[in-house]
C-alpha cells in the first residue's frame, strides 16, 4: 500500500517538474542569451564613446598645442637662438616668462617646453623638464604630419596619467625651428569617458600601452592611482586578440567582471569596457530564484494533493492490513474506528465484531495463565530462596557450585569459596532470644550481599553459617572481601532488643584447585579451613593458599 501512495505521489511530482524545468530552462537560455547580447551591445556603445570622446579631446588639445605654437614670441624667440648669448639669454627669459603665464592660463595643461631641432631644450615652464625622445626624422615628418603624439604614460612626478604633444614651430617662410611640446593632464577627459545620462551601465579604463591602468571612468581610490595597478597579463591579450567581443574575467577588486576591448592608434590606448557580472545578472539570478520558488511552492501543492490523494485510497486498507497483522502476531487490542459510509465502513465494523469474541476468549485464557503464571513463579522462588535471610538456600548452593566447578574445568579460572560462621550464635541466641537471633542472622545476610559483587553468590548454609562463591576471584582478593564482610558486621543494631549487638566472624578462604572434582571435596576443603579460622581464636579469616602448579 505504501508502493501505491508513493507512486502516486511521484507520478504528480514529474508531471509538474518535467514540464516547468523544460520550459524554464528554455526560457532562461534564451534569456541568458539575450542578456550577453545586450551587454555586448551597451559595452561597445560605451566604449565606442569613450573612444570618440578621447578622439576628440586628443584633437582640441593637439589645436590648443599648433595655436600655441604659431605665438610670436615663440617664433621670434627660436629665431634668435643663434644670436650672441645676451639676446639669447633674454630671450629664454621671455620664453619662460611666456610660457608660465600660458601654463597658469590653462588647467589641462601640465608643461610647456620648447627646444630646438636637434632636441636641445630653449626653454620651459619648470626647471627640469622631460624630454621625450622623437623620431629621427622628426623634422622631415613635422613638416608633413605636423605633429607627433608621444604616447600617453603614467607620470610619478605628476601623480596623473599624462599626454605629451609635440608640435613644430614654423618661421614665416615655413622654415622648422624647434618644437613646442605640450604635456597635458589626461584626468581632463576622465569626465567625458561616460555620459552620466546616455552612456549605459559600466566603467571605461584606459591603458597605456604597457597594459598598465591610467585611468577609470569612476575614480580610483587613492593607493589605486599607480601604475602597478593593471590587468593580469592573460586576460589583456584575450581582451586585445578579440577587440569588440565580451570576456569574461577578474576585476580590479577580484570581482567577476565582463568586458571587451577597443585599441586606439592615436593615441595608441587600449580602451575596455567593463561592467561587474553581479550587475548583469543580478536580475537574471532574482528571477531564477523566484522561479525556484515558484516552482518548490507549485511542487509542494502538487505533493500536498497527492498524498491527501493516496491517504484517502491507502489509508482505510492499511489500516485493515495492520490490525490483521497485529491480530496474527496475538495482539487483540484493535480496534477500528469506521469512517467511510461504504463496503469499506461494513468490512471494519464485521473487523470489529470478529476482534471483540476474540478478546473475550483471551482475557479468559489470560486470566488463568497468570495465575498460573504467579504461582510458579512464587514455588520457584522459594524453592531457591532461603525463607529468613532472603539468600540463596542449599539446593541453589549446590546448583551454582556444580556450575562454577565445570566451568573452571573448561576455562582454568579460578573461583573463591568463603564459608562464614557467626562466632558464639548459639550463646546470642539462648542469651538474647530466637527474635533477637533471626534478626542478626538476617542483618549478617544482608551486609554480606552488600559487600560483594553482582557476579558473585551468598547462600545459607546451614544454622548460622554462610557460604559465598566468588567468580574469577584468587584466595588474595577474596581475602579483601572477607575482611570488608568482618568490618561491616562488627556492630549490628537490634530491633528486638533496641539495641548495638557486636558480631565477629569466622571465615574460611580456598581457591578452586585441579583436584575439586565433586561439590563434596570443595566443601570439605573449605569447611577445614573455617574450622583452621575457630581454632585460631575465631573473629578473623583464614586462608588456604592453593597448592603451586606444576612445571
Amino acid at each position: 500500500m505504501k508502493s501505491i501512495k508513493s507512486k502516486i505521489i511521484v507520478f504528480s511530482i514529474l508531471a509538474t517538474l518535467i514540464p516547468s524545468l523544460g520550459l524554464g530552462i528554455l526560457a532562461f537560455q534564451q534569456n541568458e542569451t539575450m542578456i550577453s547580447e545586450n551587454v555586448t551591445r551597451e559595452l561597445r556603445a560605451l566604449a565606442n564613446h569613450a573612444s570618440r570622446e578621447l578622439d576628440l579631446w586628443t584633437k582640441d588639445q593637439v589645436y590648443i598645442a599648433r595655436e600655441l605654437s604659431t605665438s610670436k614670441i615663440l617664433i621670434e624667440g627660436l629665431s634668435q637662438i643663434n644670436q650672441p648669448d645676451n639676446i639669447l639669454l633674454t630671450q629664454q627669459i621671455l620664453l619662460e616668462h611666456y610660457l608660465k603665464s600660458v601654463h597658469n592660463k590653462l588647467e589641462t595643461v601640465l608643461e610647456l617646453t620648447v627646444i630646438d631641432t636637434e632636441g636641445k631644450v630653449i626653454a620651459s615652464n619648470i626647471s627640469t623638464p622631460v624630454i621625450e625622445s622623437l623620431p629621427v626624422n622628426w623634422p622631415e615628418s613635422a613638416s608633413i604630419q605636423g605633429n607627433v603624439v608621444i604616447p600617453p604614460h603614467w607620470d610619478n612626478f605628476y601623480s596623473t596619467a599624462t599626454l605629451s604633444i609635440s608640435v613644430p614651430v614654423l618661421s614665416i617662410d615655413d622654415y622648422i625651428l624647434g618644437a613646442l611640446i605640450v604635456t597635458f593632464d589626461l584626468r581632463f577627459v576622465q569626465s567625458s569617458l561616460k555620459d552620466s545620462l546616455k552612456s549605459p551601465p559600466g566603467d571605461v579604463l584606459l591603458l597605456d600601452k604597457s597594459g598598465n591602468i591610467m585611468l577609470a571612468s569612476h575614480t580610483l581610490a587613492h593607493d589605486e592611482t599607480n601604475t602597478s595597478l593593471s590587468l593580469a597579463p592573460e586576460v589583456l591579450h584575450r581582451l586585445q586578440d578579440n577587440p569588440g567581443e565580451f570576456e569574461m574575467f577578474q576585476g580590479l577588486h577580484q570581482e567577476k567582471a565582463i568586458g571587451l576591448a577597443y585599441m586606439s592608434e592615436q593615441p595608441p590606448i587600449t580602451i575596455i569596457a567593463s561592467r561587474s557580472h553581479d550587475s548583469i545578472y543580478a536580475t537574471w539570478i532574482q528571477q531564477r530564484n523566484l522561479f525556484i520558488g515558484f516552482i518548490s511552492a507549485i511542487l509542494l501543492v502538487v505533493t500536498a494533493i497527492a498524498f491527501r490523494m493516496g491517504h484517502a485510497i491507502v489509508v482505510p486498507l492499511q489500516r485493515l492490513i495492520c490490525a490483521t497483522e497485529r491480530i496474527v502476531k496475538g495482539d487483540l487490542n484493535v480496534e477500528l474506528n469506521p469512517t467511510q459510509r461504504n463496503e469499506m465502513g461494513q468490512l471494519t465494523q464485521m473487523f470489529n465484531q470478529m476482534t471483540d469474541k476474540l478478546r473475550q476468549n483471551q482475557a479468559e485464557i489470560n486470566a488463568a495463565s497468570t495465575a498460573m503464571q504467579l504461582k510458579n513463579q512464587l514455588l520457584e522462588t522459594l524453592s531457591i530462596t532461603d525463607s529468613l535471610t532472603g539468600l540463596y538456600n542449599r539446593n541453589k548452593l549446590n546448583l551454582i557450585i556444580n556450575d562454577q566447578l565445570a566451568r573452571y574445568a573448561r576455562n582454568k579460572r579460578p573461583f573463591a569459596v568463603l564459608m562464614i560462621d557467626v562466632d558464639y550464635f548459639k550463646t546470642l541466641n539462648d542469651s538474647l532470644g530466637h527474635v533477637a537471633g533471626d534478626e542478626i542472622l538476617t542483618s549478617v545476610a544482608k551486609k554480606i550481599f552488600h559487600c560483594i559483587r553482582s557476579v558473585d553468590y551468598a547462600a545459607r548454609y546451614g544454622g548460622d553459617e554462610f557460604i559465598l562463591i566468588l567468580t574469577e576471584t584468587t584466595v588474595d582478593e577474596a581475602m579483601k572481601t572477607a575482611e570488608r564482610i568482618r568490618s561491616h558486621v562488627a556492630n549490628i543494631y537490634c530491633n528486638a532488643i533496641n539495641n548495638s549487638v557486636q558480631v565477629t566472624l569466622s571465615i574460611g578462604i580456598i581457591q578452586s584447585e585441579p583436584e575439586d572434582t565433586s561439590l563434596t571435596i570443595l566443601l570439605s576443603r573449605v569447611d577445614s579451613a573455617l574450622y583452621e579460622a575457630k581454632h585460631a581464636g575465631r573473629n578473623q579469616a583464614y586462608c588456604m593458599q592453593p597448592k603451586p602448579s606444576a612445571a
